[in-house]
């Protein structure tokens, strides 16, 4: 007797089922993937501003430091500057500051790394750095080109 149904069996819906998860784990994937991308990119374009930023709020500082000196800025997830460390903040930048040679008085080489204090999904370094920036800035007040 030859059976008359119409259907599917058991074993062809698993395997239907199967071939489906796995395609789909490869697109959950590069969503993630993308999605981790944008972010980074976010955060690059957001330390840059940053740091620009930091380079010309230290351009304007009266009496620099005679010696090396050491900082550390924290921001939320929205880069809004946070006055302490807590569970709200998630990107810091570290900075030096330190004065030139005797012969290049009222010169400061300032260093600026800014990293993230979280780890990125999928990856496993705890603090991945962002952006770094070294430059060489002036102490106006040394030059007395500061109007008050």
């Amino acid at each position: 007797m030859i059976s008359k149904k119409n259907g599917f069996t058991l074993i062809e819906m698993i395997i239907a089922v199967c071939i489906l998860a796995v395609l789909s784990v490869g697109v959950l994937k590069l969503f993630v993937t993308s999605q981790v991308t944008h972010q980074k990119a976010v955060d690059i374009d957001n330390a840059v501003l940053e740091t620009n930023r930091l380079i010309e709020e230290f351009q304007r500082v009266l009496d620099a430091p005679q010696k090396e000196s050491r900082f550390t800025v924290y921001y939320d997830e929205q880069w809004n500057p946070s006055t302490f460390k807590d569970d709200s903040v998630n990107y810091a930048i570290y900075g030096s500051m330190i004065p030139l040679s005797e012969e290049q008085k009222g010169l400061l080489h300032m260093d600026l790394r800014v990293v993230r204090l979280g780890p990125y999904p999928f990856e496993k370094d705890s603090e991945p750095e962002i952006y770094s920036v070294s430059t060489i800035i002036e102490d106006l007040s040394f030059w007395g080109e500061i109007n008050e």
